[in-house]
């Protein structure tokens, strides 16, 4: 009678237990503060966007850091009948200059020749021309050149290969065969590959000693700089020679013309063009019997500003034989150019060096 007793007294209590919460098994609940967040996969972590590489003459996105290589900047022959060129629509920058006798030469600067296989037709240097390669402490490439210009070179030991007076075991010059009916000077033609063995074999730097300005900035707005529309543009270095440009709304750059005909590069087959013009007046004269000219490249002077079918008049300065081009606005803020290859026409400040934005009827 005392063990059932017992047992209802047990059972009672057992279910008092249970109501209350409180059973076997049964945990007290914790506080909200214990209990933990329930998470999701976490996200990854991104990859940050590698900072890209800008070709430091033309302001284009490019694959790798070029910045401490040395330019190449390349005498190219201009008359009528050397044409066709060949290779210069590679160049970032191309520089029209008088030479003695009413004509123009070609400076052409190259940030990278080794795909170029035809170069030229080649020309001789003059100081002015030296001037500019040394601007961008480039490796001069001509072919001859007159006695002041040989004196620039050796008496500031400059880097420079020779088509005329010195020989290379990598033979970087060839004369084209095809082109000697119109006279044996217009045929020397230069290959970029072997050029590049050449400067190996003459033991060129081929990297800046440090770092290096080259002068230029550049902004996809440029053409905001501009104040007037610029459809079309003619430099007139004289009354023998001018070069036209007329603007492709389309592609965003400018195609030359010269000698009333579109300006070919024939190792490419295209037609030259530019995303900027830069047209700059300086004080050229005749120093001796021959027509040779000395053009003044240091100091400070005026010009026009052209890119994206707009124009700016604006001003340049270079202090020194090495020191670089700047480019200023009215204000006297530096002058950006658009991403791309630049034209640079330098010309006298007498009457007959003009330039203009519309078109003769």
């Amino acid at each position: 009678m005392k063990k059932l007793l017992t047992a209802v007294l047990c059972a009672a209590m057992l279910l008092s237990l249970a109501a209350c919460g409180e059973g076997p098994g049964t945990l007290p609940e914790p506080d909200a503060e214990d209990v933990p967040t329930p998470t999701g996969t976490p996200e990854p972590t991104p990859s940050p966007t590698p900072t890209p590489f800008y070709d430091p003459l033309s302001g284009e996105v490019i694959e790798e850091d070029i910045s401490m290589d040395r330019p190449w900047a390349v005498m190219i022959n201009n008359l009528q009948q050397a044409l066709p060129q060949c290779g210069v629509s590679e160049a970032e920058l191309l520089y029209e200059i008088p030479a003695e006798g009413g004509i123009t030469r070609m400076m052409a600067v190259f940030t990278d020749i080794s795909g170029v296989e035809k170069l030229g037709s080649m020309r001789s240097i003059r100081p002015y021309y030296g001037e500019v390669g040394m601007s961008y402490d480039a490796i001069i490439v001509h072919a001859g050149g007159s006695e002041a210009g040989y004196s620039l070179l050796r008496d500031n030991d400059w880097d420079h290969l020779d088509g005329v007076r010195e020989t290379y075991a990598a033979a970087p010059f060839q004369r084209d065969p095809d082109r000697m009916q119109y006279g044996v000077e217009h045929s020397l033609f230069a290959n970029g590959p072997k050029l590049i063995e050449a400067a190996e074999e003459k033991g060129f730097a081929f990297e800046h000693d440090g770092e290096y300005d080259y002068g230029l900035s550049f902004d996809d707005d440029a053409a905001e700089q501009c104040t007037d529309e610029a459809e079309f543009a003619q430099i007139n270095f004289n009354s023998y020679k001018y070069t036209r440009f007329r603007y492709n709304a389309g592609e965003g750059v400018y195609y030359a013309e010269q000698y009333g005909e579109p300006y070919m590069d024939a190792d490419y087959d295209v037609q030259l063009s530019f995303a900027n013009l830069l047209f700059l007046q300086t004080e050229i004269k005749v120093i001796d019997s021959y027509g040779r000219l000395d053009v003044e490249l240091t100091g400070e002077g005026s010009g026009w500003f052209v890119t994206g079918g707009r124009c700016v008049e604006i001003t340049w300065q270079r202090d020194g034989l090495t020191s670089p081009f700047h480019y200023y606005l009215a204000d006297g803020s530096e002058l950006n150019l658009s991403p791309g290859h630049s034209y640079i026409g330098i010309m006298g400040n007498d009457a007959g060096c003009t330039v203009s934005f519309e078109e003769a009827e």
